[in-house]
């Protein structure tokens, strides 16, 4: 009984921490939390994401 509370416990304190990653990178943009930030050779910003059209 009391490895199951083990378990859920390491369960939800595993999803908290990947919820506080998650939020703590969304936080700092999309080309500051780009993992080739250093090395990349684009400006994130030019680029505009373009939908394409459904048929």
């Amino acid at each position: 009984m009391f490895i199951n509370y083990v378990f859920i416990a390491f369960i939800f304190g595993y999803a908290g921490w990947t919820f506080f990653k998650f939020f703590k990178k969304s936080k700092k943009g999309k080309c500051a939390n780009c993992e080739l930030n250093k090395t990349c050779q684009i400006q994130c910003d030019q680029f505009e994401k373009k939908e394409t059209p459904i048929y």
